[in-house]
C-alpha cells in the first residue's frame, strides 16, 4: 500500500522482468531438472492464519492497484525466492517448487517435536536451533545424536506412495504434536529449519529412493513501509542445502558477497560430520572428493537411502541486515553457472544490464558459452542499489576466456 496515496499493489513476481529475471536451461543434458519459485508470504501471526499471497509482482510499465496490499511499518512486505537442483529426476525438485513455500509459511512451534521425531526416526540428527522448541523427553532421548556444531562465517551478514509433483497424500501420520505449551513466535531460522526437515519427511519413501533436490531459498524483507525494491532498510535471510548458490552484489564495493556454501565433501565441516556418520570420501580421477564414491553434495532433500549415512537436509541459515542503498541484486544459480564461472564473474555479468530478466538471461547463455555441460538456471533479483555506477572487476578476464574458447572450438 502506498503511505501517502493507500494504493494496494498488485504484484506477479515471476512476470516481472524488471524486479525478478529468470532464465534456464538444460544445456547438454537430455532433460532439465533445475525448478524455481518466487512468490509474496504471508505468515502467521498471533494465531490467525495468513495464507501466501500468489498474486506475486507488477507488469513492466506500471503498478495496478487492487491486491495486494503492503502494510506499512517494520512488518513489510516478506518475499521468498527459490531454485531447486534436482537429481535421479525432477520429481523431488518438483514437489519442492510446488509445496516449500507453502511449509514455511504454515509450519508452527506445535509441529516442531512430530517433525524432529520423524525426521530422526529415518537417520536425521537433533538440529540444535530447534532444541528450545522441543519437549523434554525429546531433547535427553539419547537414542538420537546431536549434529556438530556448524559455524556460517556469514551468519551476521507423512509420508506417501502415490507422488505427484504437486501434492502428497498421506498414508502414515506424523507423530503426535508435543504437549508441552509452544514458544509463541518462531524465530525465522527455526521456521525455514522445519519446514525444510517437514518437507524431507514426507518425501522420504514417497520417490525413488536415489531422487533429491537441492534447495536455496531467499527471504527478502523490508524493514520499513517501502517495498524490497525501494527500501532503506533491508533484511535478507539464506537457507541453503546443496550446491546451488546465493549470491549478493554490495554497491559500494561492486564485489559479490556469498550468502551459501557448497555442501561439498570437501568442506572441513561437512568431511567431519559425514566420517563420524561411518560415510567415506574418495578423491576421483578429476580431483573432485565425492561422498560414498559417488556423490558430490552431502546435503540433500530426498535421497532417502543415504540418510543413515550422514546425508541431511538440515540447512545453513544465514542473515544478513544492511542498507538498502548498498544491495544491488541477488542471484541465485545452479551448478551449470558455478561450475563456468566464479562468484565475482556471475554478479559482473549481471550488473551491466539493464534489467533482471537480461541479467539473468545473459548470465546463462555466457555459461552455454563457456561449456558448461550440466542444466543451467540464473534468478535475478532487483533490490534498491541496483543501476549504481560499480566497477567491473572481471571484464577483461572474462573477454578473454570467451575469446579462448571460442579459439578451441575452432580448432
Amino acid at each position: 500500500r502506498s503511505p501517502s496515496k493507500g494504493e494496494t499493489y498488485r504484484l506477479h513476481l515471476e512476470k516481472s522482468r524488471h524486479l525478478v529475471g529468470i532464465s534456464s536451461s538444460r544445456g547438454t543434458r537430455e532433460h532439465n531438472e533445475d525448478r524455481y519459485r518466487a512468490v509474496v508470504l504471508d505468515f502467521e501471526e498471533k494465531g490467525e492464519e495468513r495464507n501466501i499471497n500468489k498474486f506475486p509482482v507488477v507488469n513492466e510499465t506500471s503498478i495496478p492497484v487492487d491486491e495486494f496490499q503492503l502494510e506499512e511499518g517494520k512488518a513489510g512486505q516478506i518475499c521468498y525466492f527459490a531454485i531447486f537442483d534436482g537429481h535421479g529426476g525432477s520429481l523431488c525438485a518438483d514437489y519442492l517448487t510446488e509445496n516449500l513455500h507453502n511449509h514455511v509459511e504454515k509450519v508452527n512451534a506445535l509441529d516442531a517435536d512430530g517433525i524432529v521425531s520423524s525426521w530422526r526416526s529415518v537417520g536425521g540428527f537433533k538440529p540444535k536451533t530447534l532444541i528450545p522448541l522441543l519437549s523434554p523427553e525429546l531433547v535427553n532421548n539419547s537414542r538420537y545424536r546431536s549434529p556438530e556444531t556448524h559455524d556460517n562465517s556469514n551468519s551476521n551478514l507423512s509420508v506417501t506412495r502415490n507422488f505427484s509433483s504437486t501434492s502428497l497424500s498421506e498414508t502414515q501420520p506424523l507423530p503426535t504434536k508435543s504437549s508441552i505449551p509452544p514458544t509463541p513466535n518462531l524465530t525465522l531460522e527455526q521456521r525455514l529449519t522445519l519446514a525444510f526437515l517437514k518437507i524431507d519427511y514426507e518425501l522420504i519413501g514417497s520417490i525413488g529412493q536415489a531422487v533429491g533436490s537441492t534447495a536455496s531459498v531467499a527471504i527478502v524483507k523490508s524493514l520499513d513501509r517501502f517495498p524490497f525494491w525501494s527500501t532503506k532498510e533491508l533484511d535478507i535471510t539464506v537457507a541453503h542445502v546443496g550446491d546451488t548458490r546465493v549470491i549478493l552484489c554490495d554497491v559500494p564495493t561492486g564485489k559479490a558477497i556469498s550468502l551459501s556454501h557448497d555442501h561439498h565433501p570437501s568442506a572441513t565441516t561437512e568431511h567431519d560430520r559425514l566420517r563420524k556418520s561411518g560415510g567415506y570420501v574418495i578423491t576421483d580421477s578429476f580431483g573432485a572428493e565425492m561422498f560414498l564414491g559417488s556423490l558430490a553434495n552431502t546435503r540433500a532433500l530426498g535421497d532417502s537411502k543415504l540418510k543413515k549415512f550422514g546425508i541431511t537436509a538440515e540447512p545453513d541459515i544465514v542473515n544478513k541486515k544492511m542498507k538498502g542503498e548498498d544491495a544491488a541484486f541477488l542471484v541465485l544459480v545452479s551448478d551449470g553457472v558455478t561450475s563456468v564461472l566464479s562468484n565475482q564473474e556471475i554478479v559482473d555479468c549481471v550488473k551491466s544490464h539493464t534489467d533482471p530478466t537480461l541479467g539473468a538471461t545473459k548470465l546463462v547463455a555466457f555459461a552455454e558459452e563457456l561449456g558448461s555441460e550440466d542444466n543451467i538456471t540464473a534468478m535475478v533479483v532487483r533490490l534498491p542499489g541496483w543501476g549504481a555506477e560499480m566497477p567491473d572487476h572481471t571484464k577483461e578476464l572474462r573477454k578473454y576466456r570467451l575469446e579462448n574458447t571460442s579459439i578451441r572450438r575452432r580448432t
